[in-house]
């Protein structure tokens, strides 16, 4: 099922580059500050370019549309009331928006951030945040973690202990919402023989290192760190993955 994600950040908005930028510690502030400088008609218009966004991707044949409410963009400050004062008007307007895709046919999700990073402010209301968020009517819940301009080193978890605590904390959720399908990522691929049923796996970077990954589950993600071009000042996607074998070439040479 072909899908498309849609996400929105504000004016001038630079994600960090350093995986641990100097004023994270500022962050959680100024974006509380610029959630709630979003008024009622300001955020009646963000939900009306959603539904243009959402009929835009339908016609051009997509059945399945994500709202990005993670790390740190837009909806992600939008959809919590420990940021915005607004959150339990905009969660009504998301929950309208996953009806009205269901009525028409179209499959959706929603992409969630379990933490930020900043541990004081994940210390109160994270579980409460996750839980409301993944009440939605939305098909699927995609479980992410960390905000870019706080410690991208939750969205891209690398060591073990990083990468157990995004399992452990995804399959908690899982288990206090039976009823909902969620998406578990993070080098998730080596866990997937003990995902609960209602965890699905996400395969991203390993798909970036082989798009043939699925077949067979090999020469997947190294940890190279080579795709975050952004983060390296870079212009595009590389992997030292890539022209390692045949099947990489093509993609090398792209």
């Amino acid at each position: 099922m072909p899908g498309i994600q849609l996400a929105t950040a504000w004016e001038n908005y630079e994600g960090a580059t350093s995986f641990r930028p100097k004023y994270w510690a500022e962050t959680i502030a100024k974006s509380r500050a610029l959630a709630n400088s979003v008024g009622p008609t300001r955020l009646r218009q963000l939900f009306a370019g959603l539904h243009t966004g959402t009929e835009m991707a339908a016609e051009a044949g997509y059945r399945h549309v994500q709202l990005h409410a993670a790390h740190g963009y837009l909806f992600s400050l939008l959809t919590d009331r420990r940021l915005y004062d607004g959150a339990a008007e905009c969660l009504e307007f998301v929950r309208s928006w996953a009806q009205t895709c269901r009525e028409t046919g179209l499959e959706t999700s929603v992409r969630i951030s379990l933490r930020t990073g900043d541990a004081d402010f994940d210390h109160v209301g994270a579980t409460t945040y996750q839980d409301v968020v993944s009440s939605l009517p939305v098909d699927i819940v995609d479980v992410s973690s960390g905000f870019y301009n706080i410690d991208k080193r939750l969205i891209y978890p690398s060591t073990r202990s990083v990468l157990c605590d995004r399992h452990r904390e995804t399959f908690e959720l899982a288990a206090r919402h039976p009823g909902t399908q969620f998406i578990l990522s993070g080098k998730a691929s080596g866990v997937v023989d003990d995902l609960p049923p209602n965890v699905h796996l996400g395969v991203c970077r390993d798909l970036i290192a082989n798009p043939a990954f699925l077949d067979g589950r090999s020469d997947g993600c190294r940890n190279s760190g080579k795709c975050h071009y952004h983060s390296r000042g870079a212009r595009s996607v590389w992997c030292p993955i890539w022209g390692r074998t045949p099947r990489h070439s093509g993609i090398a040479s792209s």
